[in-house]
């Protein structure tokens, strides 16, 4: 007779305040409480010594080369045993219950990130807890499940992890007679700062170009217009409210320079835009934000892109003002709203790192076309019930 003939064993998890009928699956964010029973149901008398039970966060990822599985989070809870039957005599068809709570930290301890790294910031990225990703049993709503578009190649899950234990004689340990988990899915506040990924590797973007307008008949040069976009303002995930859309905006600076007295100025013909999700992974870690990196026939080695659908925009004409003889500017403010999909916010593991950018494709009559590319930044906004604790404020200076 196996274990199983002999025990059950579920775990089952109280429905929370923000928790709804539609929800595929809540999900569990920064500062909430996640509590539960544990319902031990014998089919025959057996001796149970204790039981354990886990909060734990890990991450896998899959290369050409091999795999690995890191462990970031292990919390336990200490059960409370006086609810055990005397000699921790379990009867058959009884039913058994024990409470567990854990709470969504914002912070992982030091220990989740002990590999060498470039810079302070990093370690601080690491040592955030990453959201649930590449599981579809946990990336529901409305009883539809939502592509997270994270590649085959990478998994980030959380479980609650019940253990059964029994006396090992003639020592103190405990042997696991039976493991039982269940997946959560967890949605960290992730804070609004800037795209780092700006920092660390400039040449994935470019944020100026200029290019020479030319006569349409004559093709002779008529002057030089410089594009100068600014990164956009980071896109908020809100609160306990997916159906909401969200929306940021682009600020754009455009200068024409000409030698003639009375020029024509340039007007834009059209403004197209597209976001693109880039996830890296790797099966040692990251010292630093990653790049892209390329095997020798071009094809992506450590990172995969995801496309989001395409938008444009008709523009008005552009309100040029002249700010020396040869030299006019103008400037745009253009909306942007994310389509209802299932964004993740960006954030970054010893592993793993979701990154965002803005590509944009502008068009004017007599000059090439312009191709401007920004980081985007997406996060989740913070319950204000739920401040960050000491250690993720000022973060961790260890290099």
């Amino acid at each position: 007779m196996s274990i199983n003939d002999m025990l059950s064993v579920d775990i089952s998890l109280r429905k929370g305040e923000y928790s709804s009928e539609e929800s595929y699956l809540v999900s569990h964010l920064t500062g909430d409480k996640i509590e539960g029973l544990v319902t031990v149901r014998p089919h025959c008398d057996i001796r149970i010594d204790g039981l354990e039970v886990f909060f734990i966060g890990e991450e896998r990822t899959t290369v050409q080369m091999g795999k690995v599985h890191r462990q970031f989070q292990n919390i336990k809870y200490d059960v409370d045993e006086s609810g055990f039957p005397p000699m921790n005599k379990f009867k058959s068809k009884q039913r058994y219950r024990f409470k567990f709570d854990f709470e969504v930290r914002d912070h992982l301890p030091p220990e989740a990130c002990t590999h060498a790294v470039a810079s302070p910031v990093v370690r601080q990225a690491h040592l955030r807890p990453p959201p649930s990703f590449g599981d579809p049993t946990v990336s529901g709503l409305g009883g539809k499940l939502r592509d997270d578009y994270a590649p085959p190649t990478c998994r980030i899950v959380y479980t609650i992890q019940v253990n059964v234990l029994r006396n090992i004689p003639i020592s103190d340990k405990k042997s696991v007679l039976m493991t039982r988990t269940l997946k959560l899915r967890v949605k960290p506040a992730i804070d609004a700062t800037p795209p780092l990924d700006l920092m660390s590797s400039p040449n994935d973007y470019c944020l100026e170009q200029d290019h020479a307008v030319l006569d349409s008949r004559s093709k002779a040069p008529m002057g030089q217009l410089t594009v100068i976009l600014d990164p956009p303002k980071s896109f908020c995930l809100p609160l306990r409210d997916p159906h909401s859309l969200v929306s940021s905006t682009v600020n754009m600076a455009l200068r024409y320079e000409t030698s003639e007295a009375h020029p024509e100025l340039p007007q834009l013909q059209s403004f197209r835009g597209q976001l693109v999700a880039t996830t890296f992974y790797t099966v040692t870690h990251h010292d630093d934000l990653p790049t892209k990196k390329k095997d020798f026939f071009n094809r992506p080695k450590n990172y995969s892109d995801t496309q989001f659908p395409p938008f444009s925009y008709s523009m008005a004409s552009l309100d040029w003002v002249q700010v020396s003889h040869t030299m006019y500017e103008t400037a745009l403010l253009v909306p942007l709203t994310l389509p209802r999909l299932n964004f993740i916010p960006t954030f970054h593991t010893c592993l793993v790192s979701r990154i965002y950018a803005l590509e944009l494709r502008i068009t004017v009559p007599g000059a090439a076309p312009f191709t401007l590319k920004a980081p985007v930044h997406i996060y989740a906004e913070r319950d204000p019930s739920a401040l960050p604790s000491y250690i993720a404020a000022v973060g961790f200076d260890s290099p």
